[in-house]
């Protein structure tokens, strides 16, 4: 962050709440003015970094009575998997659906706890309340019923199935939010990501491309190098079996996906994945 958040930043990593509050408490721009470096404000540093933090529940509630905006920071502690953080926030009045954040970026702290595979994280903000947004959300639960709820009769998507989200805004065109086909695919790779085969089979026989790499991932891959990456040997087989083309390369590092088995240390399913 940048240099005048330094002193409020330390006290937080202390554990020194007491100087926190006084801190914010003299300078008030501390919580009202983003930071333009790294984290945009002293409670998103909190939620992200809340593994390092002797306190972060305490630091969390000293930054929300001093008027820190919670959205954003929620956003990121769903992501991150700071559970205290969560409930802090949402104890606060954080809207768990994503509120006006969520109108504008068509992203949720249930899909940013998805995209990140924090499966624990989202069932419990699905216990606290959390809404499904999407047919990606859906897909990255696994609840075919709510994946159902996205086509009609006919199969054509329904408002149910939302548009596509993401962390990282720069990977959805305009044009292709809303598109049938990239909305299709993009939960499709969702639930690849997410281990949810029987998501991943609902989806397939409704029109989702194997190989398709879509937008909304900034890692810009295939299902399959989704399952590899995971380390999950029944869906790299099951997508193998469908048709799954594993001399596909990623977007991001020009990877296959037996690059992405070995990378994350996954050597025994090299050999499967390598024509």
């Amino acid at each position: 962050m940048e240099e005048r958040f330094g002193p409020a930043a330390m006290a937080i990593l202390a554990g020194n709440l007491a100087e926190l509050a006084d801190l914010v408490t003299a300078d008030a721009e501390l919580i009202t003015r983003p930071s333009a470096v790294s984290h945009p404000s002293l409670l998103q540093f909190v939620a992200c970094e809340a593994a390092q933090l002797p306190d972060p529940a305490g630091a969390a509630r000293v930054l929300v009575a001093a008027g820190a905006e919670l959205q954003g920071p929620l956003v990121a502690a769903a992501g991150c998997g700071s559970f205290a953080v969560v409930d802090v926030l949402l104890d606060a009045g954080a809207d768990i659906d994503g509120g006006d954040l969520a109108a504008t970026t068509s992203w949720t702290p249930l899909d940013e706890a998805l995209y990140w595979s924090n499966a624990d994280m989202a069932q419990v903000l699905l216990d606290r309340g959390a809404g499904i947004r999407a047919l990606s959300t859906a897909a990255g639960l696994g609840d075919l019923g709510a994946i159902a709820a996205c086509f009609d009769a006919t199969g054509n998507l329904t408002a149910a199935a939302g548009r596509i989200g993401s962390p990282f805004a720069e990977t959805v065109p305009l044009d292709r939010a809303d598109e049938r086909q990239s909305v299709l695919d993009h939960a499709f790779v969702m639930a690849a990501d997410c281990g949810r085969r029987a998501a991943a089979a609902d989806l397939l026989e409704r029109g989702a491309n194997i190989d398709a790499v879509p937008p909304g991932f900034h890692w810009r891959g295939t299902a399959l190098h989704a399952a590899a990456a995971s380390g999950d040997a029944d869906l790299v087989r099951w997508l193998l079996e469908h048709g799954a083309d594993p001399t596909i390369t990623d977007g991001m590092v020009g990877a296959d996906a037996a690059g992405w088995a070995r990378h994350h240390g996954h050597d025994h399913l090299v050999d499967l994945l390598t024509p």
